[in-house]
């Protein structure tokens, strides 16, 4: 896809459930992005909520981010076709994405981030670093540094 001035790019990050990853994701390229992109999440299996609390703890105390007010959304709510890139968290999720909804392989993107679902904090907070460290590397890949 050829590069459009100035054009806002849009990144949709999902998981199963809206609820540990794709938040996190979400929150990290929020905060790495700011207005340089418009950055939403979602959820396969989502059925509303919150984020879980070991993820809102860990998004606070490790990157200063507040992902309190998030409410899990599914992903039939996005218009996918309306995004750049689609990150799955997962290879399962990505499969799903792209056999059930469609989503072109030209713009969707799958990462190996664990479901840290039910695991304690110290689990929660190495899935972060994980998501972090994935964020750089495709941000770097995508050219979308900020």
């Amino acid at each position: 896809m050829p590069a459009i001035a100035n054009k806002t790019r849009r990144i949709l990050f999902v998981c199963f459930g809206n609820i540990c990853r794709s938040p996190m994701a979400e929150g990290l390229a929020r905060k790495r992005l700011g207005p340089a992109a418009e950055v939403a999440s979602a959820g396969i299996g989502a059925t509303g909520g919150p984020a879980s609390e070991e993820a809102v703890l860990v998004m606070k105390l490790v990157y200063g981010t507040d992902i309190s007010a998030h409410v899990a959304r599914p992903v039939g709510a996005f218009d996918l076709r309306s995004f750049d890139y689609v990150v799955a968290m997962d290879v399962s999720v990505y499969n799903h994405l792209r056999d059930i909804w469609g989503v072109p392989e030209t713009v969707l993107y799958g990462w190996d981030i664990e479901d840290p679902i039910g695991s304690d904090y110290a689990t929660y907070r190495e899935a972060a670093l994980k998501i972090e460290r994935r964020l750089e590397q495709f941000l770097e890949a995508a050219g979308l540094e900020a």
